[in-house]
């Protein structure tokens, strides 16, 4: 894992404008770390790189540098203005007006798929990265691999594995579709204005194989809500209401599964719920 914190002064960077506090933006200045994580995300010329909310395009300006086709979702009016402004499709820059949580990545994609799949890579505002990297995982048929940079609570519970008491909904979910790890870590002054807490990166490429039909991973989503819907709740409470039956019944489900009833969900690993989801949707 590489740490790296701020140069004093930012110098070489753009003069970041006054974060909105609603959209939750805080700015990467940190030069050295814009380069670093765009080498660990590694472009490809001519592909193409979801960013969502490139800002003040610190992240945007190395990627089309290095011949990437930046297809950036900015909610915010006045930096999509300023964006808008800088570069066009001509630099391969395609920039769209909107909330990324609710952009159907499908049309904004699709024209530059070319038949393969996008990277995404994103400083993802504190006040919506888990929504919105639920979201990316929901198109993982467009996607190859997600590098972001979060706040590092929630990088934590993303990569922690099972009987960690962050280990949670989002971290059997985003382990299911990806295998995530945690790349770099980034103090406050990295940023402009500075955070309150220190940010990581992480990087979660897609796994290939994944053991349900992707017409059903939807459900799988709502499954694992409600498995950690109490977490001081055992099993067989949480999924007898997903399941359609009563508790009892959710045990012998379970059980059958070889799995104990009487264990909480965050003591499951991530094959473990993938079980108990199949076994569930054949009835069993």
């Amino acid at each position: 894992m590489v740490r790296m914190s701020a140069p004093a002064g930012g110098r070489g960077g753009l003069r970041p404008s006054r974060r909105r506090r609603a959209l939750g933006q805080n700015f990467l200045t940190n030069l050295a770390a814009a380069d670093r994580i765009v080498d660990l995300f590694d472009p490809a010329p001519g592909r193409p790189v979801l960013e969502i909310g490139p800002g003040e395009g610190v992240l945007t300006s190395r990627l089309l540098a290095r011949g990437a086709v930046v297809v950036a979702v900015e909610k915010d009016e006045r930096l999509a203005e300023k964006l808008a402004g800088r570069w066009g499709p001509p630099e391969g820059f395609h920039l769209h007006a909107g909330d990324a949580a609710r952009e159907d990545l499908g049309a904004l994609l699709g024209p530059h798929l070319g038949g393969g799949r996008a990277g995404v890579l994103s400083n993802l505002p504190y006040s919506m990265g888990t929504e919105i990297l639920v979201h990316l995982l929901r198109h993982a048929s467009l996607l190859d691999r997600i590098v972001v940079m979060l706040q590092r609570e929630v990088a934590d519970r993303i990569c922690e594995g099972p009987g960690s008491r962050v280990y949670g909904a989002i971290s059997v979910l985003t382990q299911y579709y990806t295998e995530p790890r945690r790349i770099m870590t980034l103090e406050p002054g990295s940023f402009t204005p500075p955070p309150m807490v220190r940010s990581a990166v992480i990087r979660m490429p897609f796994r290939e194989r994944r053991e349900i039909p992707p017409q059903a991973e939807g459900a799988y989503a709502a499954f694992i809500l409600a498995a950690f819907h109490s977490r001081r709740r055992t099993l067989p409470h949480n999924l007898a209401p997903a399941w359609g039956c009563a508790a009892p019944e959710a045990a012998g489900r379970i059980r059958a599964c070889g799995i104990d009833p009487g264990r909480r969900p965050e003591s499951l690993a991530r094959e473990e719920f993938v079980t108990l989801f199949l076994a569930g949707a054949a009835g069993l």
